[in-house]
């Protein structure tokens, strides 16, 4: 799998499962993006890591690409977590043991940052890999 597709997938399924129906505004890797005011919102990243052959044998070889997707939700400051957990609970979800277009999502991780500037912040690390078969 090449890395636009990898990385078209995994934003689509982000979009798909907790933007869309959460309806919270998402800031994509270097796409516009205007920051809402005293409002629930999330940044969501995408870190490809080491590429490396995994199998090979006969006439096709196996590359895999593993790396993390994190999401970075931002919620105001003392209006209590529990909104940001609600979201925090649908991307563990929607990331946790599944395949989508050949890219595997792994078990994601939360990690409570708490606050950060003037917003409280929970992260969720989902890690995942794909392969190119050549």
């Amino acid at each position: 799998m090449n890395h636009e597709t990898l990385h078209n997938t995994i934003r689509k399924r982000f979009k798909d499962q907790v933007e869309t129906p959460q309806s919270i505004k998402v800031a994509y890797d270097n796409a516009p993006f205007v920051r809402p005011n005293n409002a629930i919102w999330a940044r969501w990243s995408i870190l490809t890591g080491v590429s490396f052959q995994a199998s090979t044998g006969g006439q096709t070889n196996r590359f895999r690409t593993s790396g993390v997707a994190i999401a970075q939700i931002f919620g105001p400051i003392e209006a209590g977590d529990k909104a940001i957990l609600v979201i925090v609970d649908v991307i563990k979800s929607a990331f946790r043991r599944v395949t989508d277009t050949g890219v595997v999502f792994k078990t994601p991780s939360v990690i409570t940052l708490g606050r950060m500037e003037n917003e409280w912040q929970i992260n969720v690390q989902c890690p995942f890999y794909a392969d190119d078969i050549a």
